[in-house]
């Protein structure tokens, strides 16, 4: 399974002259990052974390971990930055799809579901997370189900039926959690108006 990281190499320049020099640290970040220098990259992300570019610095930061198999460290920074990214939804959403991808090529289904799930609570109409979400639904139903039988025939014909069964049983399980996630949307606006409110705290 092939799961894609986001990486953010756009930003806008404002006029303050410590986010000039920030902006400037994550296009600088950028270009070790492109030249395949993850080490250097990772550092000099960190000289921008602590500016208007910080959920910015901290997702790069968490893709060139990534790239170096830092998986425990990258799944840190991605949840720094989901808290990071306060009211804006798209990136908050990035940063749990991104903590997805490193639970799933690390073969934590589980995690990775969660952070889908995670993910998709902020933004339903991110494809890519729902279509990650959908793949390990399916891997976690192999892991899970699927039980013995002995005929190699069956073997055969189970592998064949196999994928529309799965993609289906896949599709309502997707269904009933889209059911399941607008209820929790709705007690959590509801809740937001007793507790003030941040809908941010996911982790």
């Amino acid at each position: 399974m092939k799961f894609l990281i986001l990486t953010i190499f756009f930003l806008q320049v404002s006029s303050p002259s410590n986010d000039r020099n920030a902006a400037q640290h994550i296009k600088d970040g950028n270009r070790l990052y492109k030249g395949g220098q993850m080490a250097e990259a990772e550092q000099t992300y960190d000289k921008a974390i602590n500016s208007q570019y910080k959920y910015t610095a901290l997702v790069n930061k968490g893709n060139a971990q990534y790239r170096q198999k830092k998986f425990d460290e990258a799944i840190k920074t991605y949840k720094q930055a989901a808290v990071q990214g306060n009211d804006n939804v798209m990136m908050r959403s990035g940063a749990h799809y991104n903590a997805g991808v490193v639970y799933s090529s690390q073969k934590k289904i589980e995690e990775s579901i969660e952070e889908y799930k995670n993910a998709l609570r902020l933004n339903w109409k991110d494809n890519k997370a729902r279509e990650n979400l959908q793949k390990a639904l399916l891997e976690l139903k192999k892991q899970t189900g699927g039980g013995g039988g002995g005929d190699e025939k069956n073997d055969e014909s189970q592998q064949q039926s196999k994928s529309n069964i799965s993609k289906s049983q896949a599709q309502q399980q997707l269904d009933r959690l889209e059911e399941k996630e607008k209820g929790t949307q709705e007690k959590v606006t509801h809740k937001k108006g007793q507790y003030g409110g941040s809908a941010g705290k996911d982790w």
